[in-house]
């Protein structure tokens, strides 16, 4: 019975700790895109008034060709970690090709919209590669994660036929660690931790939602949040 009551205490003080980590950004898409966000991409992104977790959602809307999205206006020190969790929903129609979902954060928002550009430095991303993709038929759910340094090196990967990601929604999570190093959380699994580190002079980070939702199938993001480590 003692132990229990001290893992009881435990589990309470370590619940504490980490509710009270601070909440630097909230975003529920109940307002405009206009009012936290820098919208790229052609055609534009959009609200969804009839689907989230709960209702209205994120759809980036972007095409087969080129990536879609938002950046935040304001960015954050992360010289303390940061954590970045978003809620996604990623759909395929049979055929489905070039459908996207991501979550990221950037230190440089200069190339944003670019053609071809993946609109983020670090970040995770789920995407469905069908039939429809001549390149790269049958891969299905595929999983990457992304951490790209301006001296050229990278900690990038890729995880092919993942396809429990599917039609429901998932939690997905980047953690910046105390030591710079960078973890990729789907809800509670931990899909990823980098052995390169952010540089001391890399500043303030963006936060980017976004890449392809189109006839393919459909993407959706819904309560991002950002807080201190």
């Amino acid at each position: 019975m003692k132990h229990s009551l001290l893992n009881f205490v435990f589990l309470i003080l370590a619940f504490s700790m980490t509710s009270s980590a601070e909440i630097l950004f909230q975003e529920d898409f109940s307002g405009s895109l206009s009012d936290n966000w820098i919208l790229f991409g052609d055609p534009s992104p959009i609200l969804c008034d009839t689907f989230g977790l709960p209702p209205p959602s994120f759809d980036c809307n972007g095409d087969a060709m080129y990536n879609n999205g938002i950046v935040s206006i304001e960015s954050w020190d992360m010289s303390e970690g940061l954590v970045l969790e978003c809620d996604m929903f990623v759909t395929s129609n049979e055929r489905g090709a070039w459908i996207s979902g991501l979550i990221g954060l950037d230190y440089s928002t200069e190339d944003q919209g670019d053609e071809g550009t993946m609109p983020a430095d670090i970040n995770l991303s789920y995407c469905y590669c069908g039939e429809a993709d001549w390149a790269q038929p049958h891969l299905q759910g595929t999983l990457y994660t992304s951490f790209n340094l301006p001296d050229g090196s990278n900690d990038n990967t890729s995880q092919c036929h993942i396809n429990e990601y599917l039609d429901s929604w998932h939690q997905f999570r980047i953690v910046i660690e105390h030591d710079r190093r960078l973890s990729y959380y789907i809800d509670s699994t931990l899909v990823h931790q980098t052995e390169l580190t952010l540089p001391p002079d890399i500043g303030a980070l963006s936060v980017v939602l976004g890449v392809r939702s189109n006839e393919w199938g459909r993407v959706f993001h819904d309560n991002v949040v950002l807080r201190a480590l």
